[in-house]
């Protein structure tokens, strides 16, 4: 099923709470502009924005996870682990399921589509990974990292893709 689209005027201004670390502010800072792209047009450049930021995203929020999970992110001095490397830590190290993997890696799939070879996802194809990913990200930041989506997203955004 398709998502009802609204024009967005420009892209929006983070209304973020000054607390969080700067792994879990920069994941919803990139969510917004992905959302943001993702409900201004069916062009496939805002697509291609959507799902990279998306997908960065949800990166960051499983990096925040192993983080507040005592891990380290970092694989050597300055590089961090990938999401791959998060979902492992998670998983068999803080013992956390993630149910909705297999969708996320079909979105990390295209990501890498979008990023390595030049891949032009359809408006169709966008709205089956923003939709899957909006589910894991409201079910992750609740039950995961203890906080409320909509204390970071804008409410119009999350009800144009979610619903009410």
């Amino acid at each position: 099923m398709r998502t009802k689209r609204v024009a967005a005027a420009s892209p929006p201004r983070g209304s973020l709470k000054t607390s969080l670390s700067p792994i879990l502010r920069s994941a919803f800072e990139v969510l917004e502009h992905g959302l943001w792209h993702f409900l201004r047009s069916d062009t496939t450049t805002d697509m291609k924005f959507a799902l990279l930021h998306v997908d960065q995203s949800i990166e960051l929020l499983l990096k925040e996870r192993v983080r507040i999970g005592g891990k380290s992110i970092y694989k050597g001095p300055k590089e961090t682990i990938t999401i791959w490397g998060a979902y492992d830590i998670i998983e068999k190290e803080l013992h956390c399921v993630i149910p909705e993997k297999p969708n996320l890696e079909l979105l990390h799939e295209e990501r890498n589509s979008i990023q390595h070879k030049y891949s032009n996802p359809s408006a169709d194809d966008a709205s089956f990974h923003i939709e899957n990913a909006m589910a894991f990200i409201t079910r992750f930041v609740k039950e995961e990292l203890k906080l409320d989506i909509v204390d970071y997203i804008p409410n119009e955004f999350l009800t144009q893709i979610m619903g009410p």
